[in-house]
């Protein structure tokens, strides 16, 4: 896999210099477009690099917000449309950290420590542990 991801970046890195002059393009299909670039890695770069109101939906957001019904969905696509309907666009950049430090640390996939969550009165999963 290791080897995978140097080549796509070795690609994306030389497409970034022939066709967008070094620059990181701000327009999500051409950064879809590159090597080894989904809409999860797109998102980020739209929200890290050019400040986008987006949510890169990742393993710890896609569970904490099937849990807590914030945003359920069987894909991430499902998911990351539900996101951004109901999070405002001036709280998704924080919104999205906050859900990976949640899923990370407190809502894990194998032991969720719910009893230490502060949000539990509000989870649709705390009865399932």
């Amino acid at each position: 896999l290791y080897n995978a991801k140097a080549a796509n970046v070795i690609k994306a890195a030389q497409i970034l210099v022939d066709e967008h002059s070094g620059e990181v393009p701000e327009d999500r299909a051409a950064l879809e477009a590159l090597p080894g670039v989904g809409r999860k890695t797109a998102n980020v770069v739209l929200q890290m690099y050019w400040g986008h109101p987006t949510i890169a939906v990742d393993t710890h957001v896609f569970r904490v917000s099937n849990r807590m019904g914030l945003a359920p969905g069987k894909t991430p696509d499902k998911v990351e449309d539900g996101l951004n309907r109901r999070i405002p666009d001036g709280f998704k950049n924080h919104a999205h950290h906050w859900l990976i430090l949640h899923g990370r640390y407190l809502c894990k996939a194998r032991k969720p420590e719910c009893w230490r969550c502060p949000v539990t009165d509000w989870c649709c999963f705390k009865d399932k542990t």
